[in-house]
């Protein structure tokens, strides 16, 4: 899963779970759906997912392992959060931490989990609070990987709290971590977060640069969401250097790609990026259609009203623009 064979591994699940089920030997099981469940998840197939890290927590409780039944909560617990299943995802959480030790290291992949709710509930210094709380966690307990995955989280609460120095010191600690622990798809996660940053403070060749180190990796792997992440920040870096031709390519293929996901508020984010690149070259009648669908995407949605007013005000602009009559020809 480290390096990113998902799919080459599911096969050899299937069979290990084939067999433990022929042998009766229900905690082995248990372990091999929890594995099935975080590879599922990793591909974006979260129904399937679910139901794997189901029956992994099913497992674990009939044979009494607490801890490990804690472990699969809180993995099904993030994998409801994908899935806007917040209040579901809560419960799980909360459910896993009854379980667990007061000093268990596993209670720090719930704090990531609420972090993570937080961050989508655009509550900025609750997500850094619990980030933090798990990063003290793995520092104490020596857990490489997961340590660097907190600092990520970190370093997005802290781009979102407008700290830029402190994101890219989070950013460069959690690469130089997957570098050295050799999991090469988290460390292309953190180039995304990075160039966003870079992005955020006017380094647009530095953001694009740190873009295209993730997106083979992420192609590669076939991780439909964080390519689709991948390209939605090439496109708006090519479309500020004026390179429109990429720009509408790589929005095209996140907006593709994003479909299926469950993804509104991205879809929108994405769409209006678009809609800039045809205003920027003039082409108004399909900024004006980008905009309607990107606002279409958030109806309903409970989306941050700052996305929302975005994409009202680039539609205004455009609609103005549009009605303004062409000077007449002499």
């Amino acid at each position: 899963e480290q390096a990113g064979h998902r799919d080459d591994w599911l096969p050899y699940l299937d069979s290990g779970i084939e067999q433990c089920q022929r042998l009766g030997d229900v905690p082995a099981e248990a372990a091999l759906h929890w594995h099935k469940g975080v590879v599922l998840e990793l591909r974006c197939l979260y129904d399937d997912a679910r139901e794997e890290l189901s029956f992994s927590v099913a497992q674990f409780a009939a044979v009494g392992d607490s801890r490990n039944q804690a472990r699969a909560l809180n993995k099904l617990a993030n994998v409801a959060r994908l899935q806007r299943q917040v209040h579901e995802a809560e419960r799980l959480v909360e459910t896993a931490m009854v379980l667990l030790e007061p000093d268990d290291t596993e209670r720090a992949y719930g704090l990531i989990v609420m972090g993570a709710m937080a961050l989508d509930a655009c509550q900025w210094p609750a997500a850094a609070d619990y980030f933090s709380q798990a990063i003290d966690v793995y520092r104490a307990s020596g857990d490489q990987r997961m340590l660097a995955w907190s600092l990520t989280n970190l370093g997005v609460a802290q781009r979102k709290l407008k700290d830029y120095q402190r994101a890219i010191a989070c950013y460069h600690e959690a690469i130089a971590v997957f570098e050295k622990v050799h999991d090469p798809v988290h460390r292309a996660a953190v180039h995304i977060n990075l160039g966003n940053v870079f992005l955020k403070v006017g380094n647009v060749d530095e953001a694009l640069a740190s873009y295209r180190q993730a997106e083979p990796v992420f192609y590669q792997v076939r991780d439909n969401l964080h390519l689709a992440f991948a390209y939605v920040n090439i496109g708006m870096a090519c479309r500020l250097l004026g390179r429109w031709r990429e720009a509408e390519r790589a929005l095209s293929t996140s907006i593709d790609l994003l479909g299926g996901l469950n993804r509104p508020k991205k879809i929108a984010n994405c769409r209006e990026e678009l809609g800039l690149t045809y205003q920027a070259q003039g082409r108004t009648a399909e900024a004006i259609t980008q905009y309607e669908q990107a606002l279409d995407a958030l109806n309903d949605r409970g989306a941050d009203q700052e996305l929302r007013n975005s994409i009202l005000a680039n539609l205004h602009v455009a609609r103005q623009i549009s009605s303004t009559p062409a000077p007449a020809s002499t």
